[in-house]
């Protein structure tokens, strides 16, 4: 008896041994794109499984609402999963403890990808992108159409304020329930940071937010020749719009989801949002008739460049991270560039693939041959890291000034729109050169800042 114990024991001891030290042969994906779980994830899981299928290998798709705080707080607890969407909250000198490396900048640049730098620290890449975004103006192309405006011509602030005109003019007299020509989603206060997309745009440069920007004394008025600095026209036309009286009703009601039915509806022709939009739009088109979809289009923020292009910038969307505590790295690496490369997840989520040679979405190929050029915002070399967000951080008038001049931030800009609002229903006067005259002050405050730390602006990009 003590022999047979003595096998068993022996046998009980290797198989636990094998059971820890063999790999999972599936990993978990965490996601927030919660209305993608049973169409294109679903796919992506079931096509992953087939590809792998000699070595077993599997993904499960976690998908969470609130995904940024719950991933931020489990990323303090090591329990993110094996691949994820890189939280926005993680500063790039923090992403070497959560996650690994797929090489260099440099070296993935040579491979042909665009938008690694969103997620590097010290020219590592710690996130791919899972696809890029540019920036422009959504546009329902029939009631462009019909009120006799040709998108293309759009190419200046003063046509496109004529051509939202006209558009409302047609839409009051010929659309029935008409909205407006053009919905700034003032209410949702997101939809207002849509428009710092623009600046390189309107700067007509791709080096200007990180190389000029933070040490732009006439970034949003030029008091040289007092006029809108290089993207203070940006804004300029924001208040524009919004006093022509060719906007929303009302700044305060949240229509989000129900702009996206007025808009294939035709009762609104315009609004600023990026192309990760186009998708959206072009479903809830779809699910109120087939083909409804094709009225939807897309054009380029209307600012020329001193060259005569049109620039629009690309920029990473999410990016997707491979967990440094993940016990089986083979097949996270494997999941995260098949993702992207193999599967094409950008393509099929109406987004930019940031790999070349990957086929884009058809509407976004036409926004790309429609002669605007895309490009990425040069990213700061190492020497001026941080001057921008430095910049942004002290663009206040005192220390408890919360409307701070941050690009991205809604509360100045809510504020910028709310008080042109104010002017279009007659309860204000203040002009576009005062609003934008008081936002340059506290713009001056940060690059002050900005030169006391890293001295004057640098010559040319990077």
């Amino acid at each position: 008896m003590k022999k047979i114990y003595s096998i068993s024991m022996i046998l009980f001891v290797i198989l636990t041994l094998v059971g820890c030290s063999s790999k999972p042969s599936s990993i978990v994906f965490l996601t927030n794109r919660t209305d993608l779980k049973n169409t294109v994830l679903k796919e992506a899981t079931e096509q992953f499984k087939l590809a792998y299928q000699d070595k077993g290998w599997e993904v499960r798709i976690e998908t969470i609402t609130d995904y940024e705080s719950v991933v931020t707080t489990r990323l303090s607890g090591n329990n993110y999963g094996d691949v994820l969407l890189i939280p926005q909250t993680i500063e790039a000198k923090y992403l070497d403890s959560y996650f690994e490396s797929f090489g260099t900048v440099d070296e993935l640049k040579e491979q042909g990808w665009n938008g690694v730098s969103s997620k590097a620290f010290q020219n590592e890449v710690y996130g791919l992108p899972i696809g890029l975004t540019s920036a422009g103006i959504m546009i329902n192309l029939d009631v462009f159409e019909n009120a006799g405006i040709n998108p293309a011509n759009l190419t200046t602030p003063e046509t496109f304020l004529q051509a939202m005109e006209t558009i409302q003019t047609y839409g009051k007299t010929n659309i029935n329930n008409w909205k407006a020509a053009f919905h700034t989603q003032t209410a949702t206060g997101w939809g207002l940071t849509q428009w710092a997309a623009g600046v390189t745009t309107a700067a007509g440069d791709s080096n200007y937010t990180n190389y000029e920007l933070p040490w732009d004394n006439n970034a949003f008025w030029n008091h040289s020749n007092d006029e809108a600095g290089r993207i203070g026209q940006l804004y300029e036309l924001l208040y524009d719009l919004i006093v022509a009286d060719v906007v929303e009703s009302s700044p305060t009601i949240d229509n989000w989801e129900e702009s996206k039915i007025w808009f294939a509806q035709g009762k609104v022709a315009a609004m600023a949002v990026g192309t990760w939009a186009i998708s959206q739009f072009d479903q809830v088109a779809e699910s109120i008739e087939t083909g409804l979809s094709d009225h939807i289009g897309y054009m380029p923020y209307p600012f020329t460049a001193n060259d005569g292009e049109i620039y629009a910038s690309v920029a990473a969307d999410y990016t997707i991270g491979v967990a440094k505590n993940s016990r089986n790295q083979e097949i996270a690496d494997a999941f995260a560039s098949w993702l992207i490369e193999d599967f094409n997840y950008a393509s099929k989520t109406g987004n930019i693939p940031p790999k070349e040679g990957s086929p884009y979405p058809d509407k976004i190929a036409a926004f790309s041959e429609s002669g605007v050029i895309l490009v990425e915002e040069t990213p700061a070399t190492i020497d001026i890291e941080g001057a921008l967000s430095l910049a942004e951080k002290n663009a206040s008038s005192s220390q408890t000034d919360e409307k701070r001049i941050a690009l991205w931030d809604q509360i100045w800009i809510s504020d910028f729109a709310a008080s042109a609002f104010n002017v279009r229903d007659n309860n204000s006067s203040v002009t576009s050169k005062e609003l934008l005259s008081t936002i340059q002050d506290k713009w001056d405050n940060g690059v002050a800042e900005v030169i006391s730390t890293y001295g004057e602006k640098p010559t040319g990009g990077a």
